[in-house]
């Protein structure tokens, strides 16, 4: 027998890997890659306190229908999609994905906030939230008044918003002000910032809300770290297998592999420029095989 084959023969063929998968209990899996994440997070911060990120990302999902997918015309070449909500440390160079969870119609936003600050505040000591335009809410609100953590997130660019944008605009407004956030039954007041930035269509004004003592500067400084999440959820796509498989738990698996790799991947780069994702590789594979020796041995 020659090596290439005897080397072929020695991996498991995709339908093996495939039905292991299949056989995999989802909840002992993400366990294991929590505690990963958390020896993660102690091997790169000295601290734990940190800012963290909560953002919503939809991945595509071109089977038929299924009661747990969300409907989103952004899609490309579909409009259903498999909705995620991520929780992420955010620090400069070193931004880690701590834990990424399936989120279906049915759930409201201020759940999935709630379970997500939970854990974080289990795991570290959060100095600051930076959340999504898509948690904009008096009860989203409320709810991080309550944690007594400072948070940053988008102002949903409603009429009142609009009309104060336009009086900045004219000079006749102030960039800092107190604002009212209000449903049909309830409100909650927060600090609107306006922060003004160049762009190639002219100047843009970008609307926060914040319960901090800060600038609007510092808030749009700040909330600039969360912008790395949506290159970060690019990256993970890469390490994710691909799958044409209408499994939802087999994707959340694979959503669970890539966050693991990514993670491993900012784990041997330690805020540094290398390894690139290639040179990555090669490292895993070494530490895989040294781990297969030394378990035989």
């Amino acid at each position: 027998m020659d090596s290439g084959s005897a080397e072929r023969q020695s991996k498991p063929s995709p339908d093996v890997i495939l039905r292991r998968l299949h056989e995999v209990d989802e909840e002992r899996c993400r366990e294991k890659v929590e505690e990963l994440n958390k020896w993660i997070i102690g091997e790169l911060f000295p601290s734990d306190e940190l800012t963290i990120a909560i953002d919503f990302t939809t991945n595509p999902y071109y089977g038929e229908e299924n009661p747990i997918l969300v409907s989103d015309s952004r899609l490309s070449g579909t409009n259903l999609g498999i909705k995620f909500a991520v929780l992420s440390v955010v620090e400069e160079g070193k931004t880690v994905t701590l834990k990424g969870r399936q989120v279906s119609p049915l759930e409201s936003e201020v759940s999935v906030l709630e379970e997500l600050l939970d854990y974080a505040e289990d795991l570290l000591n959060p100095r600051l939230v930076l959340v999504d335009r898509g948690f904009y809410s008096v009860e989203a609100i409320r709810e991080l008044k309550s944690r007594n953590i400072g948070f940053i997130m988008p102002a949903k660019k409603t009429s009142p918003v609009k009309k104060i944008c336009k009086r900045f605009k004219k000079g006749e407004t102030s960039p800092e002000t107190n604002y009212i956030v209000s449903s049909a039954k309830e409100e909650e007041e927060v600090r609107l910032l306006l922060s003004e930035k160049e762009t190639k269509n002219g100047k843009e004004i970008h609307p926060f809300i914040t319960n901090l003592n800060i600038d609007p500067n510092e808030a749009s400084e700040n909330y600039s770290w969360r912008w790395r999440i949506e290159t970060n959820i690019r990256e993970l796509e890469k390490f994710k297998p691909f799958t044409t498989s209408q499994s939802m738990k087999l994707r959340r698996l694979y959503f669970l592999i890539s966050m693991t790799l990514y993670n491993l991947w900012i784990l041997t780069r330690n805020g540094k420029e290398h390894p690139r994702a290639h040179e990555f590789k090669d490292w895993l594979e070494i530490e895989l095989i040294i781990h297969k020796v030394l378990k035989k041995d």
